[in-house]
């Protein structure tokens, strides 16, 4: 079952993938490709050519022996084979920070597809994939194109004129000499082919394990406080044993035979030198060399030197093959279909002030006749049928219809699973619906360009997250541009900038790790103070105060009043106490609303609501 699997593994289609990787090379880099082939080429030439001329100095030093030459014969002959292997060396020297050049300047266009395709994937393919395998890409597989196309490349280029070119030296000094060696590099050949096959399967199905490896290793570090809390250690220990036992298995494999290239090569090379010796001497002794003890000493190092290109390559397969399968992977993320935008409608600026985006911004609907209608910027979000499931065998949502108008603060409660964050994460259209429809001031939002629909809506989450940065800049992530006081503002409405100015260096404090070095709540103050900024039309609050204390969540919603007023407010919260004031509160269950009122009027029915709040049930 184990190799029925790693079949599947192995590369589609080795060529496909490099002519894939040469498209990297265009423009001025194309050109620096082929001046990188012919320089190898030509340092390849050099070292044919000084080994054909030895048998000149042979010649020569025959001649100084017997008074038929001088040494001034001997000098202009060394002169000129020493000569041809500088201009080899030099052309090497070239070659290599050409190709090291031009392949940075590759690697990293490869790495900014990479980010930009990765940015523009829907959703559901991070709810699909481990963020260690996704990592994998960045890393291992960038590194192992990068250590190919900076060495391997050249090599193989230089092995395969050094091999033709060793040919034709042998063959110009004698052919049927020649017929020996070209047995044996045919062996070589064969041997290589079907060994590769191998190698390609094992080194495909490495590079599988070591994703999982990685995705495992992430999921160890960002979850240790939970497994120590829950001793899990050991438990963890055996499931990262199992990965490593299969990566080391597969590993050892794909080396194996990879190395098993070079003993076979040598084998081959030193049976081919012993038997072309032995037959060369016999056609010196019958007269059959041309050239006499030169031919034969240039022969022999040709003989010699024919099995050094196979070398090479065996040398380079370990990175060539962990290459191929890399750039497979890469290109299959790359290949993987982008988040759907056929949008079309814009968020304008109407003037150059700055503040409230109601005030500032219209919707730019383009209609057909090529002119364009303007529509108010006002924040009424209507749900009509909705039907979504994450998968087509579960849906979570069953006919979802609401409203939500500008200055009315949207409550839902429900158990775990309803589908109240399912909800929220539409409305940004994160993810796309089965049926119904979602409009944002009366346009369908498939009709609004994500990023500015994305853009009048401020979300803050119960997961807070917090970049590498100043305090400050994590604040202004939103409007990039906003000033220093715009930032202040906005900590003082999330009751942040009382903690902040205790800080060290205050708003200028450097936040590492998800910014691990604050508290729960004071990164939820962040947060808040990250939404309130933007001033956005539409303020999504998904659990957004579930790690602040009763004492500061009430100075927030104080707070936060004031920047709710005149915006449409959807919130989510297991504390009822903080939904009392909402215009309307949607209970659900099972993916459907049940109850949909003001808090007196839900109490008043003595449904679903009235349990939870006097506590007779449980959101579970």
């Amino acid at each position: 079952m184990r190799m029925n699997s790693l079949r599947r593994d192995r590369p589609q289609n080795f060529f496909k993938t490099l002519l894939r990787l040469l498209t990297y090379y265009k423009g001025y880099k194309k050109y620096l490709l082929i001046l990188v082939i012919l320089l190898t080429f030509f340092s390849s030439v050099a070292s044919i050519v000084g080994t054909y001329t030895l048998q000149s100095v042979i010649s020569t030093i025959e001649g100084l022996v017997n008074g038929s030459k001088t040494w001034n014969d001997l000098y202009a002959i060394l002169i000129t084979i020493g000569s041809v292997y500088l201009a080899g060396a030099l052309s090497t020297l070239i070659y290599n920070q050409i190709m090291i050049r031009t392949s940075q300047r590759v690697i990293g266009e490869i790495r900014k597809d990479l980010e930009k395709h990765m940015l523009k994937l829907p959703l559901s393919e991070f709810d699909l994939h481990q963020h260690g395998e996704i990592m994998t890409y960045f890393t291992n597989d960038v590194d192992a194109l990068n250590v190919a196309m900076n060495d391997s490349f050249a090599n193989i280029v230089f092995s395969t004129s050094n091999i033709v070119g060793t040919l034709f030296g042998m063959f110009l000094i004698n052919v049927y000499l020649s017929l020996i060696v070209v047995v044996f590099l045919a062996l070589m050949v064969a041997f290589i082919f079907i060994n590769s096959k191998k190698t390609q399967k094992y080194y495909k199905a490495q590079q599988k394990e070591l994703s999982k490896m990685n995705g495992f290793v992430e999921e160890t570090i960002i979850g240790i406080k939970v497994e120590k809390a829950f001793n899990h250690q050991k438990e963890n220990f055996e499931t990262f044993e199992e990965k490593n036992d299969e990566l080391k298995t597969i590993a050892a494999k794909a080396f194996f035979h990879t190395q098993l290239n070079i003993p076979v090569i040598v084998t081959l090379s030193y049976f081919n030198f012993a038997l072309s010796c032995l037959v060369a001497i016999v056609f010196l002794q019958n007269g059959l060399l041309v050239g006499g003890v030169g031919a034969l000493t240039s022969y022999l190092v040709y003989v010699r030197t024919s099995a050094q290109p196979f070398n090479f390559f065996t040398q380079h397969m370990n990175s060539i093959l962990t290459a191929v399968a890399g750039a497979e992977r890469i290109f299959k993320f790359l290949d993987k279909d982008l988040e759907i935008d056929e949008g079309n409608v814009t968020l304008v600026k109407i003037d150059k002030k700055e503040g409230d985006f109601k005030e500032h911004y219209v919707w730019n609907v383009p209609q057909k006749d090529g002119t364009s209608l303007q529509i108010p910027l006002k924040g009424s979000i209507r749900f009509e049928n909705v039907v979504f499931g994450y998968n087509s065998e579960k849906i979570v949502l069953k006919g979802i219809s609401l409203w939500a108008e500008p200055g009315q603060k949207i409550a839902f409660v429900g158990s775990t699973g309803a589908g109240k964050t399912t909800i929220i994460s539409l409305i940004s259209r994160f993810y796309e619906i089965n049926s119904g429809k979602i409009t944002y001031d009366g346009i369908d939002i498939t009709d609004i360009k994500k990023e500015s629909l994305r853009r009048s809506i401020s979300m803050v989450t119960q997961d807070t997250h917090l970049f590498t940065g100043t305090i400050k800049d994590n604040i202004r992530y939103v409007r990039r541009h906003s000033t220093d006081e715009e930032v202040i503002e906005a900590a003082k409405i999330a009751n942040a900038d009382s903690f902040i100015r205790f800080l060290p260096k205050g708003y200028d404090t450097e936040l590492t790790d998800d910014g691990h070095n604050l508290s729960e709540g004071q990164r939820q103050l962040l947060a808040l103070a990250r939404a309130a900024i933007s001033k956005p039309p539409v303020l999504v609050l998904d659990e957004a105060t579930s790690n602040i204390d009763t004492h500061t969540e009430e100075l927030v919603q104080k707070s936060m009043d004031t920047l709710m007023e005149g915006r449409t407010v959807l919130v989510i919260a297991h504390r009822l106490s903080t939904v009392r004031n909402s215009e309307a509160i949607l209970c659900l269950e099972n993916g459907k609303i049940i109850e949909r009122g003001a808090h007196q009027d839900l109490l008043e029915n003595k449904g679903f609501y009235y349990n939870l709040y006097n506590g007779i049930s449980e959101l579970e």
